[in-house]
């Protein structure tokens, strides 16, 4: 292969050099979403990256090819985008806080997943990993690429549902996997059609064991990891008894949705009050004995259930009534022509607006949700599946449910309230994000700080980067194919008691459709940032959009909103800055225009010094920082440069950076240097540590340089 003109989008060669691929339409002109690796991008000198397959709030999984054995891969990065993000350099992957000790946990898990993938090689209807390693400051696994689209993709290209014999070609194959996978004593834990992979050569797979575990070891004692609908009530409680028996209800619960069109209710509900129809109350019509023995496998409690996949499998053999479906889903074509491509860019904007707060664009306290990475030609397909007969917009019975009306909810945590729309359902208890019963539409609460580039002290910093916001919102988009995006309108406006700021921008996918999106900026009662509230729904949709804009007039703010960040700032002081609250406090020193935050641990120290300082005429933070290096040498003998001088770009300003190192009486001291030039004032963050990873990883450094602004 000539790598010079080696396409990202598929990695095969286009004929000349032009921008465009002939063969997938991939334009090299197409930024990558950030904070994804750049294109071309070379791991362990073997994997070479490209275009974002999926990403999710806690990686991001690439198309890549194998250099050495000349075959397309999926490359998953460990990335989660609430604990770091990507260095200026483009590769290595940083802290933005001090959680170090919750993202190598992250990171060992993740690792996990990989040994486990490696355990069930060669298991067909499995998807294999190939290699895992570190690198970047994080870590990869490979895996086999599996061309194609997400179970939950395909019911939505069918009309929201399959036919009995459809649904059992599919899922067939993998309960015989997981017959081999519980044989090793593993179970899954997180079966849906999200997880359920259809490849274009019609075989189904399955993916992203990420919550999978040894059940001999965890039966008794495990985290909580859930999907509404299709986790049965064992995992609901973190000390519940799981086993093979958890995966038949996850299986009985996709089989239900499959051929009935609607999500189970959750089954911690149906421990009080069991509202699950059967199919043919729901007017399907199934072979005998099938019904049965889905009841069986979706029984609430566990002794009630088939004890193991092959019995549940024995029970669908004796019922499945005749013959079964082939499955086409070939790219551009499926079994009733190509999935329409609004539901692809909806689907797309559901992952951002309702299930990816961890990647940074709303910084919430309450319990994120956990958006499935997929491994697709088409785009991620993983908000939470929250579709009912209620959405006449993409249910194929159209028909009403009595039960949907607009409802209060109450974050406790963000200590906010707002009336939702009709039959909006929360993605995950505690997210304060939403969607619309048949999935097209979404709704976020969040708090607002500085994570999209640029930090809000008060609502005149959303006017002044309003195109900052809209760009890096789309560009979370990306991975889409969205071809065109555009503010319609952006302006102040009064939300009940709160001033607020608001703006409508749309975004144009490669197939033509379009989402509209609705982002409320509302003052809030912390002294900095502000409520963001998020909605999306397709272009057209008059009535999803007057639902919207009246759930947002409800909006009302409660008191002081739960954030994790804390404002500095001081009267002896020119500049301010937010901070991540921490445990035990950060100890403030304050002298002339300067604060020096300290903070040990046993034998490790580290302080960071924050000052404002007088400018030599118009000087740039480059030669700030130069003035700064002189006077280094002149007061530290033996100073020497450990990297740099480089230039990042945080919180809107650009900050020259560079690293030493000094032998203080045998013993190592770790000096970084970040200058920046605002507004005709100079700033000077000086770091010092015994510890060199204090370098790079230093939260506070990273919250100062992304929010420092003159005081009020």
């Amino acid at each position: 292969m000539d790598l010079t003109r080696v396409c990202y989008g598929c990695f095969r060669e286009k004929p000349d050099a032009a921008s465009v691929c002939p063969h997938c339409g991939c334009s090299a002109a197409e930024a990558q979403p950030f904070p994804a690796l750049p294109p071309g991008t070379i791991l362990r000198g073997r994997y070479l990256t490209g275009r974002v397959l999926g990403m999710g709030g806690f990686g991001i999984t690439y198309l890549g090819y194998d250099l050495v054995l000349e075959i397309r891969v999926a490359v998953k990065e460990y990335l989660p985008v609430g604990l770091a993000t990507r260095h200026a350099d483009g590769h290595q992957v940083v802290l933005t806080g001090r959680q170090r000790a919750d993202y190598e946990r992250g990171r060992s898990r993740f690792l996990e997943e990989a040994r486990i993938l490696a355990r069930l090689q060669g298991t067909p209807h499995i998807v294999s990993v190939q290699d895992h390693f570190p690198e970047n400051g994080t870590a990869y696994f490979v895996m086999e690429y599996v061309d194609g689209m997400s179970l939950k993709a395909f019911l939505a290209a069918q009309g929201g549902r399959i036919p009995c014999g459809q649904a059992l070609t599919i899922l067939t194959p993998v309960m015989e996997a997981l017959t081999r996978v519980h044989a090793l004593g593993l179970i899954h834990r997180d079966i849906s059609p999200d997880n359920l992979f259809l490849t274009a050569a019609g075989e189904s797979k399955l993916l992203d064991f990420g919550a999978a575990r040894c059940s001999a070891e965890d039966g008794r004692s495990v985290s909580v990891i859930l999907k509404h609908g299709f986790a049965p009530e064992e995992q609901y409680a973190s000390h519940g008894s799981q086993g093979p028996w958890t995966d038949v209800y996850a299986m009985g619960a996709t089989l239900y949705r499959c051929v009935t069109g609607q999500l189970p209710p959750d089954a911690i509900a149906r421990v009080r009050r069991d509202t699950l129809q059967p199919p043919s109350a729901l007017g399907v019509s199934l072979p005998p004995g099938l019904e049965a023995a889905m009841a069986k496998a979706m029984a609430v409690r566990a002794e009630a259930r088939f004890p193991t996949m092959e019995a549940f499998l024995q029970a669908v053999a004796g019922g499945d009534g005749g013959a079964k479906t082939r499955v086409e889903t070939r790219r551009g074509g499926s079994a009733k022509g190509r999935p329409p491509a609004a539901r692809l860019l909806t689907a797309a904007a559901l992952v951002i607006c309702a299930a990816a707060i961890g990647l940074g664009v709303w910084r919430l306290t309450a319990g994120p949700g956990s958006p499935a990475d997929t491994q697709a030609a088409a785009p991620p397909v993983s908000a939470p599946d929250a579709q009912t007969p209620g959405d006449s917009a993409a249910d194929p019975d159209g028909a009403a449910d009595p039960d949907d009306a607009a409802r209060d909810y109450v974050s406790a945590a963000l200590n906010c309230s707002i009336t939702l729309p009709a039959a909006y359902a929360e993605t995950a208890p505690g997210s304060a994000a939403f969607v619309s019963s048949g999935g097209s539409c979404s709704l976020q609460l969040g708090y607002y700080t500085y994570w999209s580039g640029f930090p809000v002290y008060e609502l005149a910093d959303v006017e002044a980067n309003a195109d900052t916001y809209v760009a890096y919102f789309v560009g979370l988009l990306q991975s889409t194919d969205v071809t065109d995006y555009r503010i319609l309108q952006a302006d102040y406006r009064q939300i009940g008691e709160c001033a607020a700021y608001q703006v409508q921008f749309e975004a144009t996918e490669r197939g033509g459709s379009t989402m509209r999106f609705l982002a409320a900026f509302l003052e809030g009662q912390n002294g900095f940032g502000c409520y963001n509230v998020i909605a999306s729904y397709p272009q057209g949709d008059a009535a999803a959009e007057a639902a919207l804009l009246a759930s947002l007039e409800t909006f009302r703010c409660l008191g002081p909103a739960g954030t994790g960040y804390k404002l500095f700032s001081d009267a002896a002081l020119s500049f301010r800055f937010l901070y991540e609250d921490s445990a035990p406090p950060l100890e403030f020193e304050i002298g002339d225009d300067l604060v020096t935050a300290l903070s040990a641990s046993g034998s490790d120290y580290a302080s960071l010094t924050v000052s404002a300082v007088p400018l030599a005429g118009l000087e740039t933070a480059a030669q700030l920082l130069s003035r700064t290096t002189e006077d280094l040498d002149a007061l530290y003998p033996g100073i020497e440069a450990r990297s740099g001088p480089e230039t990042q770009v945080r919180g809107g300003m650009e900050w020259a950076v560079r690293a030493y190192v000094q032998d203080r009486e045998g013993t190592a001291v770790y000096l970084s240097y970040s200058a920046a030039v605002w507004q005709n004032q100079g700033y000077l963050i000086i770091l010092t540590s015994n510890q060199e990873a204090q370098l790079e990883d230093n939260g506070l450094r990273a919250d100062v340089m992304g929010s420092l602004r003159p005081a009020a």
